[in-house]
């Protein structure tokens, strides 16, 4: 249940992100120099939805008009991390660190 939960989560906050206009970053520095690569390594995290994103072409656009860009861009990094954090956590638990 634990698990579900946690990647209803990301789902949900990567669609949302999407939904507010927010695009994927990529690893390729585009001008913004490290920041960009970060921001790439955040929405890495986010797995088979970055993947699917990328070769569909799903939120890979920049959509500067909308005023919930930004909003959209925290919301796709944050479900990257929030699922480098759920792997960590299932990690632990597999090793006995946690229960």
């Amino acid at each position: 249940m634990k698990g579900f939960l946690g990647g209803a989560a990301v789902v949900s906050a990567f669609l949302m992100g999407a939904y507010l206009g927010g695009h994927i970053y990529t690893f390729q520095d585009t001008g913004e120099g490290l920041l960009s690569i970060l921001f790439g390594f955040c929405n890495l995290g986010s797995g088979l939805l970055y993947l699917l994103s990328r070769t569909s072409g799903f939120a890979a656009n920049e959509l500067p008009a909308l005023a919930t860009s930004e909003y959209g861009n925290v919301f796709l990094m944050a479900a990257g991390l929030l699922n480098f954090i759920l792997a960590l956590d299932a990690f632990d638990i597999a090793a006995g660190r946690k229960s």
